[in-house]
C-alpha cells in the first residue's frame, strides 16, 4: 500500500486555503526572527536562484538579483521555521501577513531529493542508501580545505539539509509485538511486510553502508525520512522530498498548496541558431499560500492527501483528526467474505467435520457461483464472460460516506449460495445483506473496543488514535444501518 503522498499532482495541485481564515489585512507586521528556528537557514539554501516574493512572473526567468552579482544574497522569505511546542516539533510560520496566491517557496528541481523510478530496490530504500551517501560525502568535503572544495565541481553538497533532517523519526517500522498486537490483522499485516521489505533491502546495500561506515539504524533512520516526508509526482513515478517544503505540517484544511512550475522557453531554439543560448533554468517546486493568505504568525500547512489512516500510520507515523480519507475494511476479498458467511453456518473453515481439500473445495465452488450470479443478465446472452471478476472485489469497506457498493450484492448472493438455495440477485438492499454488514461491524468494532489504551496494553499515540478512527467509523456505519430502514 503506497499512495501518492501528500500531493497527488503538484503541478496543477493548488490546495485550497482554511475556509475559516479570514483575507490578509493592509498591515504587514512582521515576527520577530528570534523566535525562528535555526532550521530557516535550509529555506534561504533551498530557495537560492530564485528571485524571492512577488517576483515569480518575471520573464527573465529564474535567474537570481544575487547571482548576477555573484554573491549569494538573503532572500526576503515570507516563511521561517519555528519550534510549535507542546510536542508538535518543527514547522513553517508567516513571518508577515500573506497576499492570497503568494509564492512563500520556490525550491530549484536540483534541490529536490528524488527517487530513481528504475531502482531494483523499494524507492525509500534506494533515497535512504542515497542520503547516507550524500551525508558522508558533505562531511568528508567539510573537512577538506577551501581551494579543494572548490575543485570539486557543480555536484550538489545536501549538507545543509541534512543537518536540518530531524535526528529521530518513528513509524511503524520501529514497532514491536506490543504495538502489532494492538492493530487488526489487516494494517499489522502491512506493517509486517512492509519491515521485511526494507530489512531485505538492508541486507542487499548492507556492503555500501559498511563502506560508508553506516550501519541499521542509519538505514533504518534515512528510511524513515523518506517515509514520512516525501511527494509523490504520478507523471514521472518519482517520490520528491523537497527541502524547506518537507518542513509544512498536515491539516485537513490547509493555509498552502504546492505546484511545479516550468520555465517559459519560448524563443530558445530561435536563440541557439544564431548564438549558444545559457542552459534553460530547471523546474521549480513551489509552496503557494491558498486563496485566503495566512496572516503573521500563522502555521503554514498543506494536506498530505485524503487518505484511510492505515496511510497515515504506515507512512507518515501519525494519525489525523478527523481524518476525512477514513474507511474501515470489513473484509481483504471475496474469498474472505465466502469463508466468513460459511463459518456462520458451521460448514466453513471452523467445521470439525470437514478436511482441508473438502473445505477448500466449496469455497472454490461458492466463488464460482458468485462469479456467474453477480454477472450482468445479458453477459452469457452475447457471448461474454460468464461471471464477474472477482479480483475485484478487494479492500471491502464502509467510510463516513456509507458502505462500500459491492459489499450488499456479494453478501446476498453468498447468503443464498451457502443456504443451498437458488442464486438469484436480490434487490440492491436486502434485509439479508443488511444483517450480514451489521454482523460483520459488529465484529470488526469489537476489535477496537476501549480497553483504556491502544489495545493489548499498547499506549502508543498513533496506535490509540489509530483504533479512535477506527472506532468512530465502525460506531457510525451501525448506527446507519441499525436505523429506519430507508
Amino acid at each position: 500500500m503506497f499512495p501518492a503522498l501528500r500531493a497527488t499532482r503538484p503541478t496543477v495541485v493548488r490546495a485550497a486555503a482554511a475556509a475559516a481564515a479570514a483575507p490578509a489585512p493592509a498591515s504587514s507586521p512582521s515576527l520577530n526572527g528570534s523566535e525562528l528556528d535555526a532550521g530557516s537557514a535550509v529555506l534561504q539554501w533551498a530557495c537560492q536562484g530564485w528571485e524571492g516574493p512577488g517576483l515569480d512572473d518575471d520573464e527573465e526567468g529564474f535567474n537570481s538579483r544575487s547571482s548576477r552579482s555573484g554573491v549569494e544574497a538573503q532572500l526576503p522569505l515570507a516563511v521561517g521555521v519555528r519550534d510549535l511546542g507542546e510536542g508538535r516539533g518543527r514547522g513553517l510560520v508567516a513571518l508577515r501577513d500573506v497576499g492570497p496566491e503568494e509564492t512563500l517557496l520556490s525550491v530549484s528541481m536540483d534541490r529536490v531529493f528524488c527517487s530513481e523510478p528504475d531502482s531494483e530496490l523499494h524507492w525509500s530504500a534506494d533515497m535512504g542508501l542515497r542520503l547516507l551517501k550524500a551525508r558522508h560525502a558533505s562531511r568528508q568535503q567539510a573537512q577538506q580545505p577551501a581551494l579543494q572544495q572548490s575543485r570539486s565541481g557543480g555536484a550538489v553538497d545536501w549538507g545543509v539539509w541534512i543537518r536540518s533532517l530531524p535526528t529521530a523519526v518513528r513509524t511503524p517500522l520501529e514497532y514491536g509485538d506490543a504495538e502489532l498486537g494492538a492493530l487488526d490483522e489487516y494494517m499489522a499485516a502491512e506493517v509486517v511486510g512492509m519491515q521485511q521489505c526494507v530489512q531485505d533491502c538492508f541486507e542487499v546495500v548492507r556492503p555500501e553502508l559498511d563502506a560508508i561506515g553506516c550501519g541499521w539504524e542509519d538505514f533504518l533512520w534515512a528510511v524513515q525520512v523518506f517515509h514520512s516526508r516525501c511527494f509523490f509526482e504520478p507523471t514521472s513515478g518519482r517520490h520528491m522530498t523537497v527541502p524547506g517544503v518537507d518542513m509544512a505540517n498536515h491539516t485537513a484544511t490547509p493555509s498552502a498548496g504546492v505546484r511545479i512550475v516550468h520555465p517559459m522557453s519560448q524563443g530558445w531554439d530561435a536563440t541557439a541558431e544564431i548564438a549558444e543560448p545559457p542552459p534553460p533554468e530547471p523546474s521549480r517546486f513551489t509552496l503557494v499560500a491558498g486563496e485566503a493568505g495566512i496572516r503573521c504568525g500563522e502555521e503554514v500547512t498543506i494536506s498530505y492527501g485524503s487518505w484511510p489512516s492505515e496511510a497515515f500510520l504506515l507512512l507518515f507515523g501519525f494519525v489525523p483528526s478527523p481524518c476525512p480519507g477514513e474507511a474501515l475494511t470489513l473484509f481483504r476479498d471475496a474469498e474472505e467474505v465466502v469463508r466468513w458467511c460459511m463459518g456462520r453456518h458451521g460448514g466453513g473453515p471452523a467445521s470439525e467435520h470437514q478436511d482441508d481439500e473438502e473445505v477448500e473445495a466449496r469455497v472454490a465452488a461458492a466463488l464460482e457461483q458468485v462469479a456467474e450470479a453477480l454477472a450482468p443478465p445479458l453477459a452469457a446472452d452475447d457471448g461474454g464472460a460468464a461471471g464477474v471478476d472477482l479480483g475485484d472485489f478487494t479492500n471491502l469497506v464502509v467510510t463516513p460516506q456509507g458502505v462500500d457498493g459491492r459489499l450488499e450484492p456479494l453478501l446476498a448472493v453468498l447468503e443464498v449460495q451457502v443456504q443451498g438455495e437458488a442464486a438469484a440477485v436480490p434487490a440492491p438492499i436486502t434485509t439479508v445483506a443488511r444483517q450480514l454488514l451489521v454482523a460483520r461491524l459488529r465484529e470488526r468494532a469489537a476489535e477496537f473496543a476501549v480497553d483504556g489504551t491502544g489495545g493489548q496494553g499498547c499506549r502508543e499515540p498513533p496506535v490509540v488514535a489509530f483504533r479512535e478512527s477506527k472506532r468512530a467509523v465502525a460506531a457510525a456505519a451501525l448506527a446507519a444501518l441499525t436505523g429506519p430502514a430507508r
